[in-house]
């Protein structure tokens, strides 16, 4: 009986020391497709005078409370290509990944007029340069986390049908700000393998004004646009979305080649 015990101790001892920890290092590329979404809290457009004066009782009684923001969730598809540093269990990895996007916000304000007033940001590209640390196992997935740099072809746009004057859109941007994720790889057969992620992305301070302003009537009687707005000349007010950052959250796959 003690014999058979400890040959069945030895055999087991012998194939936990034929296991070893999976190797990924090296370079790779892939192809990867996703979605972009914000549940989160989207802002909502607001009207201040350009000369500083208080136009808040105008707004409230031209708009009352139909203020709105919203994130239009879209696709994600593009390529990465990147290496990893094996220490050990420790895995080190750089990436680069373009892909093109199609996500936009918009805040937006509907007044009594009635009229619509409403300000969209979109993104058509987006790119990402992110350093990743990942944790090696006997089995053929790694679970890794990711930080790195993030780069936003940023267009705006105003959308409406107000009669009041409008001035100045801003310019479109491009917008450098950061992402954070974790995700896992998991290995398929031969050099293919399959990666899972999730992310939060920031592209900072992404907003742009609007500028309104109305006049009075030909008799000098004012109207909503100017009540609301004041004239051109004390510089009219600045629409701008109360959401400074762009920012949404991210999940994806991609089907990886292990060079």
């Amino acid at each position: 009986m003690k014999r058979t015990t400890f040959a069945l101790l030895s055999m087991m001892a012998a194939s936990g020391s034929v296991l070893a920890v999976e190797n990924w290092q090296g370079l790779y590329t892939d192809l990867r497709a996703g979605a972009g979404f914000n549940p989160g809290d989207n802002g909502e457009l607001e009207f201040r005078r350009a000369d500083g004066s208080d136009n808040r009782a105008a707004i409230d009684s031209a708009f009352g409370d139909n203020f709105n923001g919203e994130f239009n969730a879209g696709s994600l598809l593009g390529a990465a290509i990147g290496y990893k540093f094996q220490q050990d269990r420790w895995v080190y990895g750089a990436e680069f990944s373009l892909s093109s996007a199609d996500l936009s916000q918009n805040q937006s304000a509907f007044s009594a007029t009635p009229a619509t007033y409403v300000e969209r940001r979109e993104i058509d590209l987006l790119t990402h340069v992110s350093f990743n640390i990942g944790y090696a196992s006997e089995l053929p997935i790694l679970p890794f986390f990711r930080l790195g740099a993030s780069y936003g072809d940023v267009d705006y746009s105003w959308q409406g049908n107000s009669g009041a004057f409008r001035g100045d859109n801003g310019k479109d941007d491009r917008n450098i700000g950061y992402h954070v994720g974790i995700g896992v790889e998991v290995k398929l057969n031969g050099p293919l393998s399959l990666t899972f992620e999730y992310q939060y992305v920031d592209l900072g301070d992404a907003d742009f004004s609007t500028n309104f302003s109305g006049e009075q009537d030909l008799l000098g009687q004012n109207n909503g646009a100017f009540n609301a707005f004041g004239n051109a000349a004390s510089g009219g007010t600045n629409a701008q979305g109360s959401d400074d950052d762009f920012d949404f959250q991210t999940v994806g796959a991609a089907l990886r080649y292990r060079f």
